[in-house]
């Protein structure tokens, strides 16, 4: 350790390739380090009166000037000669220091408060329901990663997350707990982002307030990547055999052979599975559909909120066929609708549930399975398709478009197309796909009564 008169002038210029020390003529025991990236270090080094080195850091240059590292070194020298152990009153307060910063860490359930609160209005799945329960994207991390809620964020390691993923139990019936390990994973992947952040919280002001050095989850396997029975059951669709057994069933009144507990003049179900198909709705829009959403007179479902594939939730106008047009007027509660109604409300006029028996029972007489309420939608999609209707027309009729600002055309554009006066003079390309899908849909329901009646006959 080389001994020099330690100045401004000469700390600015020290750049070495190896850490090196150098002692202060000038104070007795004060040092200072300098390392290869260009960091240097006041510390202080003395032997005391019991024979034992003791020494600690003081600060760091030009943070600390070197007049105060002096006062320093002349303070902690005078207290070795007292009979004080410094480096042992250096580490103390060291953990107190570690300590204090460590309480001020969030744990990942109040991380989780942070980022709901601000993606709240930006994303349903981080809304609060209307009951006050916990966000969907809560729910599911809670139910894989629910272990970690009270543990600072910072304590959470990838071995910790890989361990939840693994040992997380499949809910009843469910083949695998890949898919809502998937699930769980994606919503956490963006809190853990935005806290340290990373990928699209990079840009300054989009991440957390404060930055916290936390786990990346991207570096954990998606096991849904490589699980071919959920890449399979996303591609269902039902076919034209499949639909001839199914479309009888699903009208109202319920049919008396789906032995559903609900009197069947008040069951809707099975006409709400007609209307998903013919619209290619989601089952969430058509349960909040309410009586005000439906424009009679420009034959237009107006949904409040759609999900997109990227992109805040956003409004969609959806040109209805003809045939869901007829089909809503046929519904018990229209003529006595008011605004706030539900279309397809239950026994006591709340939403719509219990869809698992339902289409139980539909499977179980039309002796048909493995399908799902969400494959009527991509059925109808793909009959659309193969008649021919374009695919900007599809996406747009299941919300898959881009936003109107990515077009760069108007928000008016909805307005005009639920005007009265253009429908009469211009057909809507969307309104003309679900027509096609309707008269598909009813030439398939027609073929199959009438290739009945001949096998009844023989």
């Amino acid at each position: 350790m080389a001994k020099k008169v330690l100045t401004d002038a000469f700390i600015r210029a020290q750049r070495v390739e190896k850490r090196s020390e150098f002692s202060d003529t000038r104070e007795t025991g004060l040092m200072l380090r300098v390392f290869p990236t260009g960091t240097k270090v006041f510390a202080f080094r003395m032997r005391g009166p019991d024979g034992r080195i003791q020494g600690t850091a003081i600060g760091s240059y030009p943070d600390m000037k070197l007049s105060e590292a002096r006062e320093r070194a002349a303070d902690l020298r005078r207290r070795i000669k007292s009979g004080e152990d410094i480096t042992a009153a250096a580490q103390k307060a060291a953990v107190a220091a570690a300590a204090e910063v460590q309480q001020g860490i969030p744990t990942l359930d109040e991380i989780l408060a942070e980022y709901g609160a601000v993606m709240s209005t930006k994303r349903k799945t981080w809304q609060l329901s209307k009951t006050g329960r916990p966000s969907e994207a809560y729910h599911r991390i809670e139910s894989v990663f629910g272990t970690h809620l009270a543990t600072r964020i910072t304590e959470i390691t990838l071995a910790d997350l890989v361990r939840s993923m693994t040992n997380y139990k499949p809910e009843s019936g469910k083949a695998t707990a890949n898919g809502q390990v998937s699930r769980s994973r994606a919503y956490l992947m963006p809190v853990l982002d935005w806290c340290a952040h990373r990928n699209r919280f990079g840009k300054l002001g989009l991440g957390r307030p404060v930055i916290i050095d936390v786990a990346d989850l991207r570096q954990t396997h998606d096991p849904a990547a490589d699980d071919h029975s959920i890449k399979g059951a996303r591609d269902r669709a039902l076919d034209h055999i499949e639909l001839g057994k199914i479309l009888p069933l699903l009208k109202w009144p319920a049919p008396a052979e789906l032995r559903m507990k609900a009197d069947p003049e008040k069951d809707l179900r099975p006409i709400a599975l007609r209307f998903l198909l013919l619209t290619c709705a989601r089952r969430e829009e058509l349960v909040s559909m309410k009586w005000r959403d439906f424009r009679e007179n420009s034959m237009v479902w107006h949904k409040p909120y759609v999900k997109t594939i990227s992109g805040p939730p956003r409004q969609q106008s959806l040109p209805l066929s003809d045939a869901a047009v007829e089909l809503l007027r046929s519904l018990p509660g229209f003529t006595t609708r008011n605004p706030g109604d539900l279309v397809f409300p239950n026994l006591g006029g709340g939403p719509l549930g219990n869809w698992t028996r339902i289409t139980a029972s539909v499977q179980r007489e039309s002796g048909t399975a493995g399908w799902h309420r969400h494959d009527l939608r991509r059925t109808g999609a793909t009959i659309m398709k193969l008649l021919g209707v374009a695919p900007r027309v599809i996406d747009e009729i299941l919300a898959h478009n881009a936003s109107n600002e990515d077009e760069g055309t108007s928000r008016a554009l909805e307005n005009y197309f639920g005007s009265q006066m253009l429908l009469e003079h211009v057909e809507d390309p969307q309104k003309a796909a679900l027509d096609k899908l309707s008269a598909a849909l009813d030439h398939i329901e027609k073929t199959a009564r009438k290739d009945k009646k001949t096998s009844g006959k023989k």
